[in-house]
């Protein structure tokens, strides 16, 4: 780890208390994970916090929808300690271990449902070299989802990858018994 986690309130001053009380307000009372190291600005901490409240907690998105969303943009930015965490709320959401398996191993969509396809398509061409989605796979997405939820995909997308740099740039580990991303050769 590049930089101390915080994980005591009372080591912040009142602005990092204030930071650390609304990220800890829907989230157990806790301000750990990727806002150990947030804290260190406690209003981009703040700020993230709310961007995160909204995509975790306040769209339409259905829960394995969701969380194969967070796992895809996990593994697309070998975000070792995002994945980590999300892969156990993804198979309690409902997301197949097969699932999982082809998203781990950036593997061929066509063993996924429909569903789940267009979604790690999504992600995987946003993402991608072109960073761009094609049209058949938005449109296919968009007259299931609405455009709302497509504002909402793209805003996950894009905060878990935010999330990301900062994970990776201060190499946050994951637990001792986290699953490991395997390694895969870009």
């Amino acid at each position: 780890m590049r930089i101390q986690p915080i994980t005591d309130r009372d080591t912040l001053d009142a602005a990092g208390k204030q930071a650390w009380d609304a990220i800890a307000e829907r989230r157990g009372g806790r301000a750990g994970g990727p806002f150990s190291v947030l804290l260190h600005s406690p209003a981009a901490a703040e700020r993230v916090g709310r961007v995160g409240d909204h995509v975790r907690f306040d769209t339409a998105f259905d829960p394995a929808e969701r969380e194969l969303a967070i796992i895809t943009t996990a593994r697309e930015f070998d975000v070792e300690v995002e994945w980590a965490g999300h892969c156990q709320l993804a198979l309690q959401a409902g997301v197949p271990e097969a699932t999982i398996e082809v998203v781990a191993n950036r593997g061929d969509v066509s063993a996924l449902t429909p569903r789940e396809a267009e979604i790690v398509t999504f992600i995987r061409e946003l993402v991608g070299p072109k960073r761009r989605v094609s049209e058949m796979t938005f449109k296919s997405l968009q007259s299931r989802l609405g455009d709302r939820t497509m504002v909402d995909l793209a805003v996950l997308v894009g905060y878990y990858a935010m999330l990301g740099c900062a994970l990776n740039t201060f190499e946050m580990p994951s637990g001792p018994d986290a699953r490991p991303l395997p390694p895969i050769a870009r």
